[in-house]
């Protein structure tokens, strides 16, 4: 199931690093597979090495033999989203985390925000380093005002539709995402030069916005049960996989490590009637299979 994820998103699931999927005594692994997208054949490879200290040193995904050159071909070339008993962060970690959420999710749906969302850090790189030898960032900071401003817009649309759109039999009632933008616009950044030339740090900006997931108002990392958080995790991943089939015209694979962990009878029917397409899944219990299932495979 890992394995199958890394083809689409080339990072572990379980939030582990490289070096910790590679075979004891080894320095790579290398993946293949044959998928099916659209009535197409596709033979989808990915070689990784590492060095001595646990650093990934190389990285290559290939499409039918060519090289995929940046992961959002990658990501493009085939759709898996994941779910994993393990994934903390999303739920209970800093905002950074929900923030390379969202950018993913985004990423797949809008190529357009891709685009911006490169340029913006490669510009807020170029910030930085102004800021540490003690320089005026305005200049470069201007620069950033439009790419900043789409990424904004976007993410306040996309959490209206999330908030639209998770309404799930088995999420709980009173959930929702909030977005708080350190600015809100891109022009703010021009008008905080002062204070971040101050501290010589990027103080403000989309790096720095602010996801949280709210259950009745209150942060679920401190109010909400363990599966409270399962449920509504649950249903923000099938609810990108809805969205993602209304524009790929194909659904991504899913694969989902131990979903059922802290649900009860109830959420487990309620996300098993919320599947669809082809998906991995493994559970310490079998769950109630639901009768709209053309091919299921059980295994031991």
């Amino acid at each position: 199931m890992e394995a199958v994820a890394y083809l689409s998103v080339p990072r572990s699931f379980r939030g582990v690093r490289d070096y910790a999927l590679v075979r004891w005594g080894e320095r790579s692994f290398f993946l293949e597979a044959s998928l099916v997208r659209l009535g197409t054949p596709i033979t989808l490879t990915a070689y990784v090495e590492v060095d001595e200290r646990g650093n990934t040193v190389r990285k290559v995904f290939k499409k039918d033999g060519r090289t995929l050159r940046t992961y959002q071909d990658v990501f493009n070339t085939f759709v898996v989203l994941s779910f994993s008993s393990k994934e903390h962060a999303f739920m209970d970690g800093p905002p950074a985390e929900r923030r390379k959420f969202f950018d993913w999710a985004l990423s797949l749906l809008d190529a357009e925000y891709y685009a911006h969302l490169v340029d913006y850090r490669r510009l807020l790189l170029q910030k930085r380093l102004l800021l540490r030898g003690g320089g005026d960032p305005t200049p470069i900071t201007r620069a950033m005002v439009p790419y900043a401003n789409y990424l904004i817009s976007r993410r306040r649309e996309f959490v209206e539709k999330v908030n639209a759109g998770i309404r799930y039999s088995f999420v709980p009632k009173g959930a929702r995402v909030t977005y708080e933008p350190s600015v809100e616009r891109g022009e703010g950044m021009v008008a905080k030069a002062k204070d971040e030339m101050a501290v010589r740090k990027a103080l403000y900006g989309p790096h720095r916005d602010r996801f949280e997931i709210l259950l009745n108002g209150k942060p679920v990392r401190y109010f909400a049960s363990e599966g409270q958080k399962r449920r509504i995790h649950l249903g923000i991943v099938i609810f990108l996989r809805d969205l993602l089939e209304g524009k790929l015209q194909d659904a991504p694979v899913m694969v989902l490590d131990e979903p059922f962990v802290y649900l009860d009878r109830e959420g487990v029917e309620g996300v098993m009637r919320s599947l669809k397409g082809q998906v991995l899944l493994s559970s310490t219990h079998r769950p109630g299979i639901s009768g709209h299932w053309n091919e299921l495979i059980l295994k031991p």
